[in-house]
């Protein structure tokens, strides 16, 4: 689920979910801090369980495994609830040169706020959480530093990051 243009936000990518029987938030979590999906739990008053590696069901409980540099976490929760998982969820599948042509021919199904059940005053510009007031384009990279190694390139590496503070 992407935004129509300006102010749509990640509120806005909740608030569309939310509403929008069958939508998808699919952005990348690494992009956005993985907000969405607390965002949309937060709109529907779920619970939700993050970073999931493994998922199951019974009944009416859901149960993620979560790993942490201890090992895993298992959580549970209620149904429903919103689940995010990580990109080690499943084996990837990778589509066939048949399956990449028929997808080129299906119709993308466009749909307006009306369309959707959005209320449009509660998204875009007018309702954006954030606000950019001002950015500065990158600076231009500047050339590096060649070393040349005549046996004492550790010390001239070393002092190198001494001088640039890195270490």
């Amino acid at each position: 689920m992407y935004g129509p243009g300006p102010g749509w936000g990640f509120w806005n990518s909740a608030e569309a979910c939310a509403v929008s029987p069958g939508a998808k938030n699919s952005q990348a979590g690494s992009d956005e801090a993985a907000t969405p999906a607390a965002m949309l739990a937060e709109r529907l008053g779920v619970p939700q369980l993050s970073l999931a590696s493994k998922v199951e069901i019974d009944g009416t409980q859901v149960t993620i495994y979560r790993q942490s540099e201890d090992g895993y976490w298992k959580v549970a929760a209620d149904l429903p609830a919103v689940v995010s998982v990580v990109e080690k969820i499943n084996e990837p599948r990778y589509p066939s040169f048949k399956g990449i042509m028929a997808a080129k021919k299906k119709p993308m199904q466009v749909l307006s706020l009306a369309d959707a059940g959005i209320d449009p005053s509660l998204v875009g510009l007018a309702n954006a959480a954030t606000e950019v007031v001002d950015f500065t384009e990158r600076p231009p990279r500047q050339a590096g530093t060649i070393v040349k190694d005549e046996g004492d390139g550790g010390s001239k590496a070393a002092e190198f990051l001494v001088t640039g503070k890195f270490i």
